[in-house]
């Protein structure tokens, strides 16, 4: 989504609801601004809070890891092989 914004007297860039909805960007939040040529990135830091809370992606142990790892050499392997 895109939106356009005016700069302000100040320099102060408001950054529409649409936009902070899908950024997760609520009042209060944190922010890193990076500056590119041509470009500003503006990206959410997330609490503490927030990082502990999200659904965990995987859990694996290492041997499961291993044997993942394996199993995928193998049908590579087995791939170009035919």
């Amino acid at each position: 989504m895109a939106s356009i914004s005016k700069v302000g007297k100040k320099g102060e860039i408001v950054l529409k609801k649409p936009e902070r909805d899908i950024a997760g960007i609520k009042p209060g939040d944190y922010v890193a601004i990076i500056g590119r040529p041509n470009a500003i990135i503006i990206k959410k830091i997330y609490s503490l809070e927030e990082l502990l809370n999200r659904p965990k992606k995987v859990r694996l142990t290492l041997e499961e890891l291993k044997k993942l790892r394996k199993e995928i050499r193998d049908e590579i392997n087995k791939r170009l092989s035919v």
